[in-house]
């Protein structure tokens, strides 16, 4: 078949249903050491990704990876870390005071502060620790990678299912400067900022800076009438790069990000069900609690980066600083509750922070003549995270329900973390590679703190009953001797691959990683044991491939992976009210295909898309949790009761077995200008939120589009956009039997603009 008619094949085919694309074609003009290599055009531009803790080529590394450069993520209005999941599948975020995310079913449901989660979030090479910290806005990114799969060799612990990296663009030697303000529905205005300027010929400054309002409520909380699902966030970062000789560099970069919003936290009754207090379903975009829900961040990050270029290698010093602070305020079983036993609503008041300390040593082989390239390191993770959890009934006046009795937990959670690791790759022949990389990691967690009487909050009795003081180790019943409140993992991870090059633009990889996720506490049960380590092993194969002259780029990988020891959350007895219980979860097998794809036929033209076939279930799970519906008469109005079950052969939360992007970007130049028109339809198929299945999500698409006009000088730019065009309906979050109630957290309904950007 000859190329036009394989482009017209081609082209047919992608806009047929069922095929799906991959990663973007990257823009020009990116700065920095890790900008994409320049490519012909028309053709798939080739992207440079540092999934292997160098700079690569997207088609040589033996990963699957989506990299999207910060023009699309533009374009098709992905405003922050929680709106990935449209570009990425496989990937799933759920919204509860920060971001949660899973890969191929693989992650925790958690939030806020109260544990690290397993899939790693990375801003400039600086490790997020908790899901909290992970939220923040897009402002001046170059690039952001996913990374499926364990990466516990060059990434270490927490990097279990995958990971997030975040790259901001680096100083230039050039001035420039890029703006924007954009209004659109929900009275929502935003506002972003980036300029860059040397201001020596070795020294050169950054600045970006971000604000967004959300000044009207996506739901209604019909109990007090206000807005609710709205957010407000704003942020700046800095850089300063110094190059006081040819052979060294050093970056001192400082962070801001504030971050107000609801979202994931503006509880729903599940259609169909009917809560412990009688309340029912309200409909779509409807709370009904006593008070209205928020979670305020505000996030501190310092880090310093000194890279001096050796004889034989290139050597990295990697020092930062991370404050973060969040309080939130929430109801946990999403009703307004009546102050009568059984019937109480759950009341949450909760305050966590978090001061972390990395470093990191990496030594890099630097000789692009020979056959060994290898990289070694050593990391150290010091961290202090503070949560103050305070619970508490309903009370009206004076009047109050007997259970849950008001307290209060202050909890200190520290965590001290060593590693060492590396990786060599060998050139065996000139088309064959193989990469062996190890890791030992060293965890040391310790729990202190106390449960006390609580009061002075609104809707708390002026009255307390006599409660007794508990600390962490203290016994309780079962368990005579309580709980060591000192722990330490240590675990040996691993990476081998074999990559083979059939051709210059065909490449082929086997691999098997090993990943682990650190045993924790649970910093607001004193009567939890520390959990075991989840250990996840993963076994891949892959085919990279540039096809028609480049035209088209095919990626397929299989994989397959045995999950052991995975944590989850339980809010069944015996956890206390208002608070959960951290549990391992037995074992799971996690099989599935991904197929990624882009195809640039004509210049200007570019289709682009990722798909996932995934089968994830739980091997076994005997220490299940399963709820079914009380049965309605007398004192009992509704609610649920949750029991322990065998959950063995039930699918993993949060693992669509069918997911997809497919996009298209296609440019008309003309004399007044350039215009562009992109857009993106996201798709998952069924998923469950918790594990015995009682709450999912049904299908849904997420259509994003956008059309740009921009000046033929380039300068200036406008642009009218829309997401969620269909407005869907869909959730981002459910929980099981929550204070009795079933519960869910609804998505952002359809959200459109225009934005004006100016650019020198």
């Amino acid at each position: 078949m000859n190329r036009k008619l394989w482009m017209l094949a081609l082209t047919t085919g992608i806009a047929g249903p069922g095929v799906v694309a991959a990663q973007t074609a990257a823009p020009a003009n990116q700065t920095g050491t890790t900008a994409q290599a320049a490519a012909p055009t028309p053709g798939v531009q080739d992207i440079l990704v540092t999934a292997t803790r160098r700079s690569e080529s997207l088609q040589k590394v033996p990963v699957n990876v989506i990299a999207v450069q910060g023009a699309r993520l533009d374009s098709l209005r992905i405003a922050n870390t929680a709106d990935l999941p449209q570009l990425a599948p496989g990937l799933t975020i759920v919204r509860s005071g920060g971001i949660i995310p899973f890969i191929r079913g693989v992650g925790t449901a958690t939030s806020g502060f109260t544990t690290e989660i397993p899939v790693a979030v990375y801003l400039d090479g600086v490790y997020q620790p908790n899901a909290s910290a992970g939220l923040f806005s897009f402002n001046n990114i170059e690039r952001i990678e996913v990374l499926k799969g364990p990466q516990g060799t060059l990434y270490g612990r927490n990097s279990t299912g995958g990971l997030i990296n975040v790259i901001t663009r680096e100083p230039g030697d050039k001035p420039r400067l890029d703006a924007s303000v954009s209004y659109g529905n929900y009275n929502t205005v935003d506002f972003k900022f980036y300029g860059s300027t040397p201001l020596t010929p070795n020294l050169a400054f950054n600045v970006a800076a971000a604000y967004s309002n959300q000044g009207d409520g996506y739901a209604k909380n019909v109990y007090t009438g206000d807005d609710v699902m709205k957010a407000r966030s704003g942020g700046v970062q800095a850089k300063l790069k110094w190059n006081p000789g040819p052979d060294t560099e050093i970056s001192l970069r400082g962070l801001y990000n504030y971050n107000k919003s609801d979202f994931g936290l503006a509880f729903q009754i599940l259609p169909g069900t009917v809560a412990a207090d009688g309340t029912r379903p309200q409909g779509e975009y409807r709370t009904d609690t006593r008070r209205d829900p928020f979670a305020e961040l505000n996030q501190y990050n310092v880090n310093l980066k000194i890279e001096q270029r050796l004889s034989f290698a290139r050597l990295i010093s990697l020092t930062s600083y991370s404050h973060a602070r969040q309080p939130l305020m929430f109801t946990q079983s999403g009703d307004p509750g009546n102050p009568v036993l059984g019937q109480s609503a759950i009341e949450n008041n909760q305050t966590g922070a978090d001061r972390s300390i990395t470093q990191e040593f990496q030594l890099t082989s630097d000789s692009p003549a020979s056959r060994l390239k290898w990289v070694a390191g050593a990391f150290y993770f010091n961290d202090n995270t503070t949560i103050v959890n305070a619970a508490y009934s309903t009370c009206v006046g004076t009047v109050c329900a007997a259970a849950p009795l008001p307290v209060q937990t202050n909890a200190l959670a520290t965590t001290r973390s060593y590693s060492g690791y590396g990786e060599g790759t060998y050139s065996i022949t000139h088309g064959t590679r193989l990469t062996l990389g190890l890791r030992y990691t060293s965890d040391e967690k310790a729990l202190s703190g106390t449960t006390i009487p609580f009061a002075g909050q609104p809707n708390t009795p002026t009255v307390l009953p006599a409660t007794t003081v508990v600390h962490p180790g203290d016994p309780y019943a079962g368990n005579p001797s309580g709980i060591a409140t000192h722990s330490t993992f240590a675990k040996v991870t691993w990476r081998a691959v074999l990559a083979q090059d059939f051709t210059d633009d065909i490449n082929g990889y086997l691999s098997y990683n090993r990943g682990f996720k650190s045993g924790t506490y649970n910093p607001t049960a004193f009567n939890n044991p520390a959990s075991k380590p989840e250990v996840l092993d993963a076994f891949a194969a892959g085919v990279k491939s540039r096809l028609i002259d480049r035209l088209l780029t095919l990626n397929i990988e299989g994989f397959y992976y045995n999950y052991k020891d995975i944590q989850l959350r339980s809010t069944a007895p015996p956890a206390p009210p208002g608070g959960s219980l951290l549990v391992n979860a037995g074992k799971a097998r996690v099989k599935g295909l991904d197929v990624d794809l882009v195809l640039t036929p004509v210049s200007n033209l570019t289709f682009t898309g990722n798909m996932e076939l995934l089968d994830a279930h739980y091997t076994s799970f005997v220490g299940g949790t399963c709820v079914k519906a009380q049965v309605i008469g007398g004192a009992i109005l509704g609610g649920f009761s949750a029991s322990p079950c065998d959950l063995s052969g039930a699918r993993l939360i949060q693992s669509p077995t069918l997911s997809f992007n497919i996009g298209a970007s296609y440019t008309i130049e003309s004399n007044i200008g350039d215009f562009t028109l992109v857009a993106n339809d996201s798709y998952k198929s069924r998923y469950v939120f918790v594990a015995d299945g009682s709450i999912s999500n049904a299908p849904y698409h997420l259509v994003n589009a956008s059309l740009t006009w921009k000046a033929p000088n380039k300068r200036y730019d406008i642009q009218a956009f829309v997401k969620n065009l269909t407005n869907s309906y869909y959730y981002t979050g459910g929980a099981a039997a929550v204070g009795g109630n079933q519960l869910y957290t609804a998505g952002s309904p359809r959200t459109y603009g225009v934005q004006v950007g100016v650019h020198f």
